[in-house]
């Protein structure tokens, strides 16, 4: 791996509708020195920025999150083939 020295900035491959309804815009991503990422829309100003280590915390606890529902599913689809 390398160390991250300066921002590496990409944008979205697909608009999203995220601030304004109906209008749709790429996201600038960016990986910035002191483990930070970074969002804006692109053509926009504003700039979110957040620390890594909570990013990925969240992304596990929504991975936890759907794993617990499949199982849930699961379960509960089993319990209805068994009942005649």
């Amino acid at each position: 791996m390398t160390s991250l020295t300066r921002a590496v900035r990409r944008k979205t491959r697909f608009p999203y509708a995220v601030l304004y309804a109906g209008k749709t815009r790429p996201i600038i991503v960016s990986l910035e020195p002191g483990d930070v990422i970074t969002f804006r829309e692109a053509g926009r100003r504003h700039v979110w920025s957040v620390p890594i280590d909570r990013i990925f915390r969240q992304a596990v606890r929504e991975a936890a999150v759907a794993q617990r529902r499949e199982r849930k599913s699961r379960r509960r689809s089993q319990l209805q083939t068994a009942i005649p």
